[in-house]
């Protein structure tokens, strides 16, 4: 005889909704934290590490009416814009060049790229600090050849903080683009030499355009990571070159103005939505439709 089996009932949207709720809960902790913000960023200051009642907008007046803000602002998007098109450019060579080359040199290439992007993010801005300080490997080995008289001075300038920006934030610009390239399927570039177009035509009008997606999601990625950087202004910066990230610090950590940093940190907040809007706009008017 058959023996008589009991069907348990299935819930097919049970295991979906359990698997969302790690990220529901992370998405709930980032709300949460912004609504503070938000609370704290229209509070009074009315001392040092105190926050008043009732609700005002003179945070946000005082930070959009201030030379002094704005000038760290328009610096932090001047260097963040021109530093991620350097990295836009690298990147795409590196990415390029890794494509094009054998499996064991894209090998060699990926580990290194991979070794520097899980290595703690303070440990990389020190590892640029030790190439292009005063006495560092770049200096020495100019001036061993001639090339210079004196120490390069790169540190505590713009120059050396947009050097450890590119530098640090460059794997997040490789990886996306070079995976666009992988996904390119190969006859298409065989079939645009075999109607005559030149290598330079064939990269320019079949391989860079399919490459957009790759591109844009590089850009958006490292234009947040720099724009937000506190690490690499706070080192290689040394303090006499600051972006936005080192002044919210001083205001929350050393000043102890939590409604003054709180507002700062919300200004950053809608440029960088902004910023991620426009970039999106304009890469998706650039990328062919296919």
């Amino acid at each position: 005889m058959t023996p008589i089996t009991r069907q348990i009932p299935r819930h097919p949207n049970v295991w979906p909704m359990t698997l969302l709720l790690p990220a529901a809960i992370v998405i709930g902790f980032f709300f949460y934290t912004l609504s503070v913000m938000v609370h704290f960023s229209v509070r009074p200051n009315i001392g040092p590490g105190q926050v008043g009642d009732g609700l005002t907008l003179e945070n946000y007046t005082n930070f959009l009416g201030s030379t002094f803000y704005l000038g760290y602002l328009g610096r932090s998007l001047w260097i963040s814009a021109y530093c991620t098109a350097i990295t836009a450019v690298l990147g795409y060579v590196i990415a390029y060049a890794m494509h094009r080359s054998s499996p064991r040199v894209r090998l060699i290439a990926g580990a290194i790229l991979i070794v520097q992007f899980f290595t703690a993010y303070v440990i990389r801005t020190y590892a640029v600090m030790l190439v292009i300080g005063k006495n560092g490997i770049l200096s020495k080995a100019l001036l061993a050849i001639g090339a210079i008289e004196q120490p390069l001075t790169l540190l505590f300038s713009e120059v050396g903080v947009a050097i450890g920006m590119v530098l640090v934030s460059l794997p997040f610009m490789v990886f996306p683009i070079f995976n666009s390239l992988q996904a390119i399927p190969v006859n298409l570039e065989t079939a645009a030499t075999s109607l005559g177009a030149s290598r330079m035509r064939t990269f320019w009008e079949v391989i860079f355009p399919l490459t957009m997606p790759g591109v844009a999601a590089g850009v958006v990625i490292v234009y947040l990571f720099e724009l937000t950087s506190y690490i690499v202004p706070g080192v290689l910066g040394g303090g006499y070159f600051d972006m936005m990230a080192n002044l919210i610090y001083a205001k929350a950590m050393q000043s102890f103005d939590y409604p003054a940093a709180a507002a700062a940190a919300m200004v950053m907040l809608v440029i960088a939505a902004g910023a991620i809007y426009l970039l999106q706009k304009a890469f998706r008017l650039l990328t062919p439709h296919m």
